[in-house]
């Protein structure tokens, strides 16, 4: 859930906190007590917890060096419950320089990942969790290893970086072999689940479901088992099986209520149980938990849970026959999705700048891990002379695999990189470069009839301006999907830029060639646009060219002989097909129009 894991992040850290606390000398006790104290209000009093900072204050200058660090981490945690991040990375940033221990060192850049995430500094974030990362061979207990780990996947999943998020909630995951308790089983599979469905991976992800439940009962870990039974209980929602998710979901809310936990998952039901109530035709039910979930968002400040409730509630408001009030939400959730978008649109700039150093971190991380796994096993093949050829043959395989795994993973990168820069990244078809140095490659090496049709959406602007560049989005790729169900492999089919579009058709007899424009017009104007929030029409006009077998007319020449045929659509009222005719004294396009 985004902004969800600002909140679990805090709960890690005042776990790992708390957790290393032990009996310490008599004259401590007065630390001792204060901060025990502290500890039970810290995040839930935020009153309280100020007094009680004020008071340890007065005492730091008695404080040792442990408890001092103590001291400062619990203050910069208290700022980021108040929601002064700015404050909060400042003053992080004046005292980590002289925390030396790896554990408490790995907690103050938390504070700064935490931090800077929240003031939508994300490459700074990135930069802090690499730190992190690179501290984990040098921290021994389980406990703050996982406070590392799931900083690092919690800031990945805001990022919508989610196969790099599973990578951290698998870790968490193995470390159930270096500890006795389910801890590690029950948070790894936790993020997994959610991972998972965010991925649309949702069979891998219920299959999940049931080992989690189980693992974190082993845990007595009631918050995490609350969080899976929530994932589940939206996931019914989104499944259509909206009986099935109230049920579920209606007991949830009242268990977040009694443990007193301030959780994003309690908005995020909220609202899946809005969408449920409203599809089950209980409006009255329906607006109440819709409303519950939009103001806890906006006091959460998740404005991507606002956006979606915003939605939701115009939905809700339009069943009610409460148009004034629908469209009021329906303009509050343009602007969310704006504000979604621009957001959005800052990480992934922020990501891909530190991807490849986030990616190398994590290379070393594993490199460090290997190197501590060596040095064990050096000493006790010192012990062991026998064995001592075996283990470093197994030692050599382990590397080798690792190796081959590495490389399998940059191929496939590689491979990756590769089609991002032949395909649109909106409508997922040929861009124009690759669209034109295929359709290049096509006239060096054919020698058949190739066709070019060119085609653009009729005043697709008038649809942005008036329903937003969201929408606009929406129609783009509603189009080329509707057009590739008219397509055989071998067609090539690209955008060029903006609203317009090129196909290149071998093979196709000039009438053929029409047959497949005519479908491909009427695929766009039969699109049910409903599902864009909107109701309007989508048109398109064509233009055809074709080169026969015995021509030899060049691609760019017949590009703008298409040219000049979608222009004579225009011309004749657009919403129609016009193929290029050429003739002895001149060039011409005559309309051919099929009924509509």
């Amino acid at each position: 859930m985004i902004g969800g894991y600002i909140i679990r992040g805090l709960a890690f850290f005042v776990i790992g906190l708390f957790c290393t606390l032990g009996a310490i000398a008599q004259e401590q006790s007065t630390f001792d007590g204060l901060f025990s104290e502290l500890h039970k209000v810290l995040g839930v009093v935020p009153k309280e917890a100020e007094r009680l900072l004020e008071r340890l204050k007065v005492l730091q200058p008695t404080f040792t060096a442990e408890q001092n660090e103590k001291y400062q981490l619990a203050y910069a945690s208290s700022l980021g419950y108040q929601g002064k991040h700015d404050e909060r990375v400042r003053f992080v940033e004046a005292v980590i320089g002289q925390v030396k221990t790896p554990t408490r060192r790995a907690r103050f850049l938390y504070e700064l990942i935490d931090g800077n995430a929240a003031l939508g500094r994300y490459e700074n974030a990135l930069r802090a969790m690499n730190e992190s990362i690179l501290l984990l061979p040098n921290i021994e207990k389980t406990r703050p290893k996982i406070v590392v780990l799931q900083g690092a996947l919690s800031l990945l999943e805001s990022l919508h970086a989610y196969t790099e998020a599973l990578e951290f909630a698998e870790r968490i995951y193995a470390l159930r072999n270096d500890t006795t308790d389910t801890y590690a089983a029950c948070v790894g599979l936790t993020d997994k689940v959610e991972l998972n469905f965010k991925r649309d991976n949702n069979d891998l992800a219920r299959s999940l479901v049931p080992m989690a439940l189980q693992a974190c009962d082993a845990d007595k870990n009631q918050f995490f088992s609350l969080i899976v039974k929530t994932l589940a209980a939206i996931d019914s929602i989104d499944s259509e099986q909206h009986a099935e998710g109230i049920s579920k979901g209606l007991p949830l809310l009242q268990e977040f209520s009694a443990l007193n936990q301030g959780s994003d998952y309690v908005p995020e039901l909220q609202e899946a149980l809005a969408r449920a109530y409203l599809k089950t035709g209980d409006l009255e039910r329906a607006q109440h938990f819709g409303v519950l979930a939009f103001e806890r968002a906006q006091a959460g400040r998740l404005v991507l849970l606002q956006e979606k409730t915003s939605e939701t509630l115009a939905a809700i408001k339009r069943a009610q026959g409460h148009l004034a009030a629908a469209i009021r939400y329906y303009d509050i959730n343009l602007a969310l999705k704006k504000k979604v978008l621009d957001d959005q649109v800052q990480k992934n700039l922020a990501y891909q700048r530190i991807k490849f150093d986030t990616q190398d971190k994590a290379n070393q991380l594993a490199l460090l891990e290997q190197k501590n796994q060596n040095l064990r096993m050096e000493k006790t093949l010192k012990e062991r002379q026998y064995e001592n050829l075996i283990l470093l043959m197994t030692l050599g395989l382990v590397m080798l695999t690792i190796l081959g795994a590495w490389l399998v993973r940059t191929l496939g990168r590689m491979d990756n990189f590769r089609h991002s820069a032949q395909v649109d990244a909106l409508t997922q078809v040929s861009n124009r470069a690759h669209f034109v140095a295929s359709a290049q490659q096509v006239f060096r090496d054919h020698r058949q009839t190739i066709s070019l049709v060119l085609f653009d959406l009729d005043f697709f602007k008038h649809i942005n301006d008036r329903f937003g560049h969201a929408t606009g989005d929406w129609v783009l790729r509603a189009v080329c999907a509707a057009i590739q169900s008219h397509l055989r492999k071998t067609d090539l089919f690209g955008r060029l830029g903006g609203e317009e579009f090129a196909l290149c058709l071998t093979g196709f007899t000039p009438d053929e060639v029409l047959q497949v424009a005519e479908r491909c017009r009427v695929a766009i104007l039969s699109i049910d646009t409903q599902p864009s929030g909107y109701e309007f029409t989508i048109t398109s006009s064509f233009g055809i060219a074709t080169r026969t077998v015995n021509e030899q007319t060049s691609y760019e020449d017949l590009l703008v002989a298409a040219d000049k045929a979608l222009y004579v659509s225009k011309n004749n009222g657009r919403n129609r097909v016009s193929v290029y005719r050429p003739s002895a004294t001149s060039t011409s396009a005559d309309p051919a129009i099929a009924p509509h």
